[in-house]
């Protein structure tokens, strides 16, 4: 054989050998959710991870099986995030492996206190998927584990479909370290749990969460938490809404004794940003639009709608127009610029930029001017068509 094709073959041959390091499956826990609470005593956090356990972990058998649950939740206090998660593989017989997280959920004391360790602990796992979906809980983090997962099979399995249907939000660590680092505010998921008496598990109420609203964020602390209808028009003013469970429906009136009304829900919406230079500083356009589809009419007894599209489609831009132009004043009153029209001054004019760069924080709150302006359509009007 010709040396050349011996070399040939003997490099073939060294692909054959074995992993050196392997590690197999059964020697691993999977951290699928992580829950980040204040600590009890001052300057600690408190670290639980959701972790499913592969023993009790069939498809066919329900979370709430009689063997027991399909995951588990360890919690250990430490001074830092990492001495933390130490602790808690000090009292596991495999090893940690963050590579398949898929939820990060902060309390809202340990937010209030400053998330800065957290993204600072995430920027330095490079094992750490940066789209990892981050969201807030309205006390305790940990609490948000014990929620029943009653349509899926872990918890964590619920928080992040809470994410990709875009019902809101669907902030990730990403998100969070790219505002911070253009020094922007952002906006999260702000979830709501507690008992629901009408759904049972062995007995006992079912624990139960869902998204509440979102919470704002600026210099890596909570600034403020918006309900329902804010975070709903905040989300559209964002670019976020469009998943297909955030369909928005808005209900207008054009009398005092509401016999006259109509309930549109918007199967399509956009939103564009803008800005321009004038003598008195940078003047923000934020424009809506949308297609919607009449649910619902009513006007003293008459049936066709169409007739009255002119005042409905006037109604429901009014409407959307007031309730994001509130949802953004309170952004204002909270010193977050959580739609980051900060860069997009200076994306277009730098040179002002970098003269309100310094003191953005308090221009955004006390003089940024922001219009807001809707164009929407009708295009279906139901069987009065």
């Amino acid at each position: 054989m010709k040396p050349f094709k011996l070399g040939v073959v003997l490099l073939m041959l060294l692909n054959l050998t074995g992993c050196w390091s392997k590690i197999e499956l059964d020697q691993l826990t999977f951290i699928f959710g992580m829950y980040i609470d204040a600590g009890k005593e001052p300057g600690t956090v408190e670290v639980s991870i959701n972790a499913p356990l592969p023993n009790r972990l069939m498809s066919s058998t329900p979370a709430g099986n009689p063997q027991g649950k399909s995951y588990s939740l360890v919690t250990k206090t430490a001074s830092t995030i990492t001495d933390a998660i130490i602790l808690i593989q000090k009292d596991l017989s495999r090893r940690l492996d963050i590579s398949h997280i898929k939820v990060i959920v902060i309390g809202k004391e340990y937010a209030a206190r400053g998330i800065y360790e957290l993204l600072e602990w995430s920027k330095r796992q490079p094992e750490l998927p940066i789209g990892t979906y981050v969201m807030a809980a309205p006390g305790k983090a940990k609490e948000i584990a014990g929620l029943s997962a009653i349509f899926e099979q872990l918890p964590d399995q619920v928080l992040r479909n809470f994410s990709e249907l875009n019902l809101t939000y669907a902030t990730t660590i990403r998100n969070c370290l790219q505002a911070e680092a253009n020094n922007m505010g952002y906006a999260m998921n702000y979830l709501s749990f507690g008992e629901n008496p009408d759904e049972m598990e062995q007995g006992k109420p079912v624990q139960w969460a869902g998204v509440q609203g979102v919470m704002l964020f600026n210099k890596m602390k909570m600034k403020d938490t918006f309900g329902g209808a804010d975070s709903r028009a905040l989300s559209w003013a964002a670019g976020d809404l469009s998943g297909h469970l955030a369909l928005p429906m808005y209900t207008v009136k054009w009398k005092e004794d509401s016999k006259g009304k109509a309930s549109a829900l918007f199967y399509s919406n956009s939103v564009s940003h803008s800005v321009k230079m004038t003598g008195e500083g940078p003047v923000f356009f934020i424009k809506l639009k949308g297609k919607a589809s009449i649910t619902l009419f009513r006007d003293n007894g008459a049936v066709n709608a169409i007739d009255h599209s002119g005042t409905i489609k006037r109604n429901l831009e009014e409407r959307v127009t007031a309730d994001v132009s509130r949802a953004i004043r309170k952004t204002q009153e909270a010193g977050a610029d959580v739609l980051q029209l900060g860069m997009l001054l200076e994306w277009n004019y730098p040179k002002e930029w970098r003269k309100l760069k310094e003191k953005w924080d308090d221009y955004y709150a006390k003089e940024a001017e922001i219009r807001v302006t809707a164009d929407f359509s009708i295009d279906d009007f139901g069987a009065s068509k």
